[in-house]
């Protein structure tokens, strides 16, 4: 079964297998299973690893629609995986 029918009312339906990087690479040495989410990147690096990539500066509606993406997709796993 795809998932990606499911994202794509949400254009989140970028699902690829791989990837990594350097928040998350280093866990999956120690076999913990690791989801990179890539967000809308419209304005994803203005502040990302700056001095102003705090917490404060986080837009509350952007942040709700990664954790629902990202809660959807652990629900679909561990439902039919």
């Amino acid at each position: 079964m795809t998932w990606k029918p499911l994202f794509k009312p949400y254009f989140i339906e970028n699902i690829n297998e791989g990837g990594g990087g350097a928040d998350i690479g280093p866990l999956e040495k120690f076999g913990v299973p690791c989801i990179g989410y890539e967000p809308d990147g419209q304005r994803y690096f203005d502040i990302h690893h700056t001095p102003d990539d705090t917490f404060d500066k986080v837009n509350k509606r952007e942040l709700e629609l990664g954790a629902a993406a990202i809660g959807s997709l652990i629900y679909l796993i561990d439902k039919y995986r």
